[in-house]
């Protein structure tokens, strides 16, 4: 695989954080490509040829446990990376579905895993990134179970506007309801209801963020709390929406 030379132009978090020795561990072994939207750069019970850090666009990590429509559990953006289960040497046990276009940079599975071997700091490094996730799947859950459709709707919402720093948003209704696990009409009434209150406005496949104070605002408790930890986590100073800033 041809390695990017230029090192240490990323806007990725995680390969911004690392230190210069890790860094030069990893920065050699990295390629960038395009990430095309609705591919996967994971499969469920499938060993994946390769890791990737995000540099733009949104990957949405689906359960798909139940036989039924798969549903978002996660998002992975320039925050993250793809390919956790092999620091482990475990096989993915879920799908990473690319939904917001972007550039990813990958590296082999083989040569990635023996930098992770040979590399104690990266290795704990590493071990933060998972931990980070969990606690960005366990808050989703939580909001699942307590927030409204439509309060979930503008979590998942400023979560991708998060990620990508861009305010219109190529998401069609057909996304939206995978991401929350809802029927399209339920997607369709929390859209209007979101624009009657002007915090966005739709038309069709785009969602403009017109009010973003105000989504945070609407979302209460179950926006911040994951992004605040993330940098606690991840050793940066805390502070809510911390990735919209970047």
């Amino acid at each position: 695989m041809k390695a990017d030379k230029s090192f240490g132009k990323t806007t990725n978090w995680l390969l911004r954080g690392l230190g210069l020795n890790e860094r030069q561990l990893v920065w050699p072994l990295l390629s960038r490509r395009p990430l095309a939207i609705r591919t996967y750069l994971e499969r469920t019970g499938v060993w994946p040829s390769a890791i990737c850090f995000i540099e733009s666009g949104v990957v949405s990590s689906l359960e798909t446990g139940d036989l039924r429509e798969p549903i978002e559990v996660g998002v992975v953006g320039r925050e993250g990376m793809i390919g956790l289960s092999v620091i482990a040497n475990l096989i993915p046990q879920r799908d990473s579905l690319v939904q917001v276009g972007g550039e990813g940079l990958f590296a082999d599975v083989g040569a990635f895993q023996e930098c992770v071997r040979s590399s104690i700091s990266l290795r704990a490094y590493l071990f933060r990134y998972i931990q980070a996730q969990t606690v960005q799947i366990s808050l989703a859950a939580s909001a699942a179970a307590r927030a409204t459709i439509q309060q979930r709707l503008a979590r998942k919402l400023l979560m991708y506007h998060d990620r990508t720093g861009i305010d219109t948003l190529p998401l069609t209704h057909e996304t939206i309801s995978l991401m929350l696990g809802v029927r399209r009409a339920s997607v369709t009434h929390a859209i209007h209801n979101l624009e009657a209150t002007g915090h966005i406005h739709a038309q069709r496949g785009l969602i403009t963020i017109r009010d973003r104070q105000g989504l945070e605002e609407y979302c209460g408790r179950f926006y911040g709390v994951a992004e605040t930890r993330y940098a606690v986590i991840m050793g940066d100073p805390p502070r809510a929406a911390s990735l919209h800033s970047v």
